[in-house]
């Protein structure tokens, strides 16, 4: 038996869809809802998956050098990113709460084209312009400052591969470790014990210890200032106030995104606090969100130039960088 309607019995429908076009419009989501005013207003930009032309090339060897240079015509006008068959980088700029900052969106084909160089080694403090570690490496399209992963007087503790080999095992239960393994997937622990190094099963790529965490696992991270050991890692990226910061994001499969602010080192810069760096990173849908070195450590270096904060010379010379490089042979 078949069930028939009459045209009164569709009556009803008409005001109903009307109701369920416009509910997106009536209700906030609860995301819009938590946000604070100044974010809520805010221009951001929006993250949009890009298709590569070849998104199955060839791994990378290993190593902190580039296999290949990028295509000259690759490299978009004005600073705006690169493109090839295998690596697709979109600058976008903002001013938001005061702050001019750069939204560096990458998508790479495979993980080996996230790579890690020091100036000398990962074991020496020996330190560059962040510029002639790109120019040494020979085929990094974009770069950022590391972590300091050498630094005889601060980084002794925690652990420290690159490019898939082990630099340092320790206990670093002060700060926040971000783990990237083959897949080139993010995994975030929270002071990490070597026991919670241990504990990790996969094949690690790079793992940075610094911090704090931002986002994980989509989830806003929130510090309380009550504990002792979040209170001694915020205050020592002066995270209760705003700074020059860079910011290391995954926002899916191969997917990234870069966050380059501007301070109070430069003129009329405000910067962004950990906490508001945190909900930024959370409200552009980060999956996981990790800080990494910033002040005058902060570097966006494409093509070999620096193009963050082109309007002051502050800058403090660093150990390493992480850079993206193209896996489209020459």
């Amino acid at each position: 038996m078949g069930f028939h309607f009459q045209k009164k019995d569709l009556k009803w429908l008409i005001p109903l869809t009307l109701l369920l076009l416009c509910l997106p419009l009536l209700v906030p989501s609860a995301v819009a809802e938590e946000l604070p005013d100044w974010l809520k207003e805010a221009d951001l930009p929006v993250y949009e998956p890009v298709e590569l032309e070849n998104p199955d090339a060839e791994p990378l060897p290993l190593g902190d050098k580039a296999v290949y240079k990028p295509r000259a015509d690759g490299f978009l006008p004005d600073n705006a990113g690169y493109l090839d068959s295998t690596l697709s980088v979109r600058i976008e700029s903002r001013v938001i709460k005061d702050t001019r900052m750069q939204f560096t969106w990458i998508r790479i084909a495979d993980p080996s084209q996230m790579r890690c160089a020091p100036y000398r080694s990962f074991t020496s403090d020996s330190r560059a312009k962040a510029t002639m570690i790109s120019r040494k490496v020979q085929g990094a399209v974009v770069a950022i400052n590391g972590d300091w992963p050498a630094s005889k007087e601060k980084r002794k503790h925690g652990l420290v591969v690159r490019n898939g080999d082990l630099i340092r095992k320790k206990d670093c239960e002060r700060y926040d470790s971000l783990i990237i393994d083959m897949a080139g997937d993010f995994h975030i622990i929270r002071h990490a014990a070597e026991a919670d190094y241990a504990a990790y099963e996969g094949n690690i790529l790079h793992s940075f210890v610094f911090g704090p965490a931002l986002v994980i696992d989509g989830e806003k991270v929130t510090v309380d200032r009550k504990k002792k050991m979040e209170d001694a890692m915020i205050r020592h990226c002066e995270g209760w106030h705003g700074a020059q910061r860079n910011v290391l994001c995954q926002m899916g499969p191969l997917s990234y995104l870069i966050i380059t602010s501007e301070g109070p080192e430069q003129k009329k810069g405000t910067g962004l606090s950990i906490d508001e760096m945190s909900w930024l990173t959370y409200a552009i849908g980060a999956k996981q969100a990790f800080n990494l070195d910033g002040g005058s450590s902060t570097w966006l270096v494409l093509n070999d130039e620096r193009i963050n904060t082109m309007k002051t010379k502050n800058f403090r010379i660093v150990q390493d960088i992480l850079y993206f490089a193209t896996a489209e042979p020459s």
